[in-house]
């Protein structure tokens, strides 16, 4: 295989960060790979807010941790670590960039999953592990969204739909999961 498809057989999400940040210049680089991502019409209906600051991230934790038992108790009861004390939702990463779309936009999802694609292997060439988060992002469904907005000094209409982790592990990467048998069908 060439290097990009090992790359991608290779990356592996990790949920154990050490508390190193990683350098400005590979970050640099990796908002760079999420900029260059295509979308349709080149309407780019995303913007990435970059968030090292420990006490904001554990404020999101805070309120979207109360906010998932009462919005999708479900979902709590059969993952009941959601709501406990000392989970943190980004699991103590020194870096998180919130990947926000344009609301007014009809592909802001699809667009900003394709630039936060872009991110998450640029930092795996560069040999920073990442997960992609969204189940924080209840916060921002919240009577404190309009705060967290503002902290993440968001562009008017932008909402946040991805939010990237960053930094390294110590411990070793997971081996891969099963992949599911008959994914694919052809129509010749």
């Amino acid at each position: 295989m060439n290097e990009i498809l090992n790359m991608l057989h290779g990356r592996r999400t990790v949920r154990d960060f050490k508390p190193d940040q990683i350098d400005e210049a590979s970050l640099g680089l990796i908002l760079e790979a999420g900029h260059q991502a295509p979308s349709a019409w080149n309407g780019q209906p995303w913007h990435f807010t970059v968030v090292q600051k420990k006490s904001l991230l554990d404020r999101i934790v805070d309120v979207a941790r109360d906010a998932m038992a009462e919005i999708n108790p479900g979902q709590v009861n059969a993952m009941p670590w959601l709501v406990a004390p000392g989970f943190h939702y980004f699991y103590n990463a020194p870096t998180v960039i919130f990947v926000s779309g344009d609301k007014s936009s009809p592909t802001a999802y699809g667009d900003c999953a394709i630039a936060a694609m872009n991110m998450l292997y640029a930092a795996e060439s560069l040999g920073i592990q990442t997960c992609v988060v969204v189940t924080a992002l209840v916060a921002f469904e919240t009577d404190h969204a309009s705060e967290f907005i503002n902290d993440l000094e968001l562009p008017d209409g932008y909402e946040p739909m991805y939010a990237l982790v960053l930094g390294y592990t110590s411990k070793p990467l997971p081996p891969a999961a099963p992949r599911k048998d008959n994914f694919v069908n052809f129509i010749r």
